[in-house]
C-alpha cells in the first residue's frame, strides 16, 4: 500500500506544515492517517469491551454461586436452630 501512496513516507510534522501552506493532497493524506488511527483505536476499544463483558458475566455467575451457598448455609443453620 505504501507503494501506491507517494506521501506514505512523509513525516507527520512535514505533512502538517505542507497542508497548512498548500493544502490539496496533503490534507487528504492527513485525513487518511487520522481515519486509520481512529479505526485502530476503535478496534482495540471493542476488543477491550468484549473482555470486560466476559469478566462481568463471570463475576455475575460467581456472585450467584456464592449467594446460593450462603442461602444453603442459612437454611442449614435455621434447621439446626429449630430442632
Amino acid at each position: 500500500m505504501a507503494d501506491d501512496n507517494p506521501l506514505a513516507n512523509v513525516s507527520d510534522a512535514k505533512l502538517v506544515a505542507n497542508a497548512f501552506s498548500g493544502g490539496g493532497a496533503w490534507e487528504v493524506e492527513m485525513m487518511r492517517r487520522l481515519k486509520d488511527t481512529l479505526d485502530a483505536e476503535m478496534r482495540v476499544a471493542n476488543e477491550l469491551s468484549a473482555k470486560i463483558h466476559r469478566l462481568n458475566r463471570s463475576l455475575l455467575w460467581y456472585t450467584v454461586a456464592l449467594a446460593l451457598m450462603a442461602a444453603f448455609q442459612f437454611g442449614a443453620l435455621l434447621r439446626d436452630i429449630t430442632r
